[in-house]
């Protein structure tokens, strides 16, 4: 009995592990990430190429991420790409956020 504990408790500890948010990086990537369709949302690819947010650019962040604010949730800009890609592919000028919940 307890060996088949301590193998549903293992199992259930190493899929948490692979059950993870996608992040971004420590620092942008080459490829940047883009703005794609799915289930009706505009949702972002390649979500690992962005990189920490510029402290030039936090209150622009921050502004852009609490356009997704509800009263339920709030959200900020825990990522940035200089080259970010819109819908049409075409890279957005003022770079882009990843924003999560608070």
């Amino acid at each position: 009995m307890k060996s088949l504990l301590i193998a549903v408790i293992l199992g259930s500890a190493l899929l948490g592990a692979c059950v993870t948010a996608p992040a971004p990086g420590t620092q942008e990537g080459a490829t940047p990430p883009r703005l794609s369709m799915q289930d009706k949302m505009a949702v972002w690819d390649n979500v690992g190429s962005f990189g920490p947010v510029p402290a030039a650019r936090a209150a622009l962040g921050a502004q852009t991420c609490s356009k997704l604010d509800t009263m339920e949730a709030h959200f900020m800009a825990s990522g940035y790409h200089s080259r970010a890609q819109g819908l049409d592919g075409k890279t957005l000028a003022e770079g882009g956020f990843y924003c999560v919940r608070k």
